[in-house]
C-alpha cells in the first residue's frame, strides 16, 4: 500500500537523522534537504586540497551503510534505496530575503551535483571526473560512461564503489575547515520508499 503523509514523514525523519550524525562525524554542512532530497556541503581545508572532497565522498559511503541499517529494522513499508550524485567546483552561499531564513548555495557546481544524482542509478553513488582527481588515492571508483547531462551536455561520469580506511594525518584534517569559495555538494534522494 502507498504510504500516508505521515508515514512519509516519520521515515524520512529517521533518515535523515542518521544522516545527521554522518554529518557530524565527517564535519560536513547540512545545507537543507528539499523533500525527500538531502544536502550537504564541504569546504576544504588549506593544508590538503583533496581534504573536503575524500570526506563528502566517505559521507556518501556511509550514508548507504545507515539506509541498510534502517531497511534492517524492517520497516513496514518496505525496504528503500536511493541514489547520490556529488560534484565539486565554485559556489556561493548565503541567505536571501527578509522572511523565514534559509541558507542555500547557487552555482554550476550545485546543478552538476543535482544532474548527477537525477542521472545516477539506484544504489550507486554517481560523481565527475573532477571529484574523481580530487577525492584521493583511497577511493575506488569505476567508469560508468558519458551521459548527455542537461545543461552541460556530453559528460564522463564515474561510479564511487569503495574507500580505504583513513590515515590518522586525514582523521585530524577532517576536523578542520577554511573559508575557501571552493565547495562540494553531495545531493541524495531516495529512489523508492513505498510498495506499489
Amino acid at each position: 500500500s502507498v504510504m500516508s503523509p505521515h508515514d512519509v514523514v516519520m521515515m524520512l525523519n529517521d533518515i535523515f537523522s542518521r544522516f545527521d550524525y554522518l554529518v557530524d562525524v565527517y564535519d560536513l554542512n547540512k545545507v537543507k534537504t528539499i523533500g525527500d532530497c538531502y544536502m550537504v556541503t564541504s569546504i576544504p581545508t588549506d593544508e590538503l586540497e583533496n581534504d573536503g572532497c575524500s570526506r563528502v565522498c566517505r559521507f556518501a559511503l556511509d550514508m548507504f551503510k545507515a539506509v541498510r541499517a534502517f531497511n534492517n529494522t524492517g520497516p513496514r513499508h518496505g525496504q528503500i534505496n536511493f541514489r547520490i550524485g556529488i560534484a565539486t567546483g565554485q559556489v556561493v552561499a548565503g541567505v536571501v530575503g527578509t522572511k523565514r531564513f534559509l541558507f542555500d548555495m547557487w552555482g554550476d557546481a550545485v546543478n552538476v551535483a543535482a544532474r548527477m544524482e537525477q542521472s545516477g542509478l539506484a544504489g550507486q553513488i554517481q560523481v565527475t571526473k573532477e571529484v574523481v582527481e580530487s577525492a584521493g588515492p583511497d577511493f575506488n571508483f569505476e567508469r560508468r560512461g558519458t551521459l548527455t547531462i542537461k545543461g552541460k551536455g556530453p559528460m564522463e561520469v564515474f561510479i564511487l564503489k569503495s574507500a580505504q580506511e583513513p590515515s590518522g594525518r586525514h582523521s585530524e584534517l577532517d576536523r578542520r575547515k577554511s573559508n575557501s569559495s571552493r565547495a562540494l555538494r553531495a545531493f541524495s534522494m531516495l529512489d523508492n520508499y513505498h510498495d506499489s
